[in-house]
């Protein structure tokens, strides 16, 4: 799907999704003011319509939002509609949560609780409804491109069922041309067109759109004998696509700065909007926190400090994003001068690879085992993330000591901002190998979407609470 079409297609679901949903709740308030009319005072009296307009302000964009982190919109939403109804079900049901929360914050007393869920019901099937109209439309034929695929054989096959796969993409794959280093038999399932140096002469006789080239990924210098081609080509009027398959990073990107074009090779996730949604919501969450709990950090720390002589907080040097070093914030769960034993212990480490672990840590006070057991020695994160070192989730933040011993495919995890817990912490903590560690933050950041925070943010608390693999 070409950029400009992708943003169409997101931009007539969002419209979709808005027309809807503002379509269930006239819908759910009519039902309602049909009910009142059959049963006389029960359920209450019905406002007018425009009483809902501040809640409105409040359900259009706190709906996009929460269906963007579900993966309905952009390059992870679903294929077709099946896959997509449950997705749907599980963003409106979290929506109707958040609505609720506005409600009471708003005092909309005027929605209630049986139109509230009449309302849900209703936006569901409406949503649905609406996005298969919307598939209807974009997958016409009459709004199709015409597009061959040349270039290596095994890309162009590759390259041609993925267009074929995906109708939403409005491509029609005409042919397929080679390189000249092979050819199609007449049974097979897409058209043989010929060398690429002849698909000029091919869309004189038919039309053609777009032509997308497939280079070898083992003779990136095939591109030199293309550059002939791409000049005839727009001489002809027609667009031509290169297929970036020859570089290393898969999540591509083409800048401009100035005048100045940039091929952009990221290592994790660069998406300013949800990253900076996430940054908002940070500040939002740990300021509630920090105040909520409050009594709760005042109480540990005077233990702390009847418990064991020795400063309340721990601090230490950690590797934030891209290495930033910051000072990482603990309640202190050791006695004094614990890190000068460090070497002594080393013998007795019971993880693989540099970091350091120890099941029965005779440097752990009594207090300490209980705030590591049950997680409490992590709340004075809540400062680093509110100053924007952490964030709520995100790959651990290392110890500059165990960075300089890393290998150099393992440094890719300091390239998302650390956090509070991550795929480790849900998968078993300190029973992993050191290797499966790493692995599983890096699974977090070629995966990373706001949803997915959301989902290792819950699975979180039952972890905890059960306590496995806490050292």
């Amino acid at each position: 799907m070409t950029g400009a079409r992708s943003r169409l297609v997101t931009g007539l679901f969002a419209a979709s999704d808005v027309l809807m949903t503002l379509l269930a709740l006239a819908a759910a308030h009519r039902i309602r003011a049909s009910v009142t009319g059959l049963l006389g005072t029960w359920p209450g009296p019905v406002h007018p319509f425009d009483h809902f307009v501040p809640l409105l302000a409040v359900v259009v964009p706190l709906w996009l939002v929460v269906f963007r982190a579900a993966g309905l919109y952009g390059d992870r939403a679903a294929r077709s509609l099946r896959p997509e109804i449950g997705r749907i079900a599980t963003a409106v049901t979290i929506g109707g949560l958040l609505m609720s929360v506005a409600i009471v914050a708003l005092r909309a007393s005027d929605l209630s609780r049986p139109t509230l869920l009449c309302f849900l019901l209703l936006d569901g099937v409406f949503v649905v409804v609406g996005r298969g109209l919307v598939r209807l439309i974009v997958s016409d034929p009459t709004l199709r491109r015409r597009v061959i695929i040349a270039g290596d054989r095994r890309g162009v096959l590759q390259t041609a069922a993925s267009f074929s796969a995906h109708r939403d993409w409005g491509v029609e794959v005409v042919g397929v041309a080679s390189d000249g280093s092979w050819t199609l038999p007449d049974n097979a399932p897409y058209r043989f067109i010929g060398p690429v140096d002849t698909l000029h002469l091919f869309a004189r006789s038919e039309p053609v759109d777009e032509v997308v080239l497939v280079p070898s990924t083992e003779s990136p210098e095939q591109l030199l004998a293309y550059t002939p081609l791409f000049a005839r080509l727009e001489h002809e009027g027609i667009v031509t696509r290169l297929l970036v398959n020859f570089l290393p990073q898969p999540d591509l990107s083409l800048e401009r700065l100035g005048d100045m074009p940039l091929l952009t090779m990221a290592p994790s996730s660069q998406r300013d909007g949800p990253l900076m949604l996430r940054r908002c919501a940070d500040v939002v969450l740990a300021s509630a926190l920090l105040a909520l709990l409050s009594p709760v950090l005042l109480i540990i720390a005077a233990v702390i400090r009847l418990g064991s002589p020795g400063p309340v907080l721990f601090r230490q040097t950690r590797c934030g994003l891209n290495g930033r070093p910051f000072t990482f914030l603990k309640f202190r769960s050791m006695r004094l001068g614990s890190e000068l034993l460090k070497p002594v212990l080393a013998p007795w480490n019971e993880m693989d690879g540099p970091a350091f672990k120890m099941s029965i840590d005779p440097r752990v006070t009594r207090v300490g085992w209980f705030l590591r057991h049950t997680s409490l020695d992590e709340l004075p994160q809540l400062w680093n993330i509110l100053k924007g070192e952490m964030s709520f989730v995100g790959p651990r933040p290392a110890v500059v000591e165990e960075v300089l011993q890393y290998e150099p495919w393992q440094r890719r995890r300091l390239t998302m901002q650390p956090g509070l817990t991550c795929l480790w912490q849900i998968s078993g903590r300190s029973d992993l190998t050191f290797d499966e560690w790493m692995r599983l933050d890096l699974e977090y950041i070629d995966n990373w979407s706001l949803w997915l925070d959301v989902k290792i943010a819950f699975k979180t608390i039952p972890a905890v609470l059960v306590g496995r693999g806490a050292k």
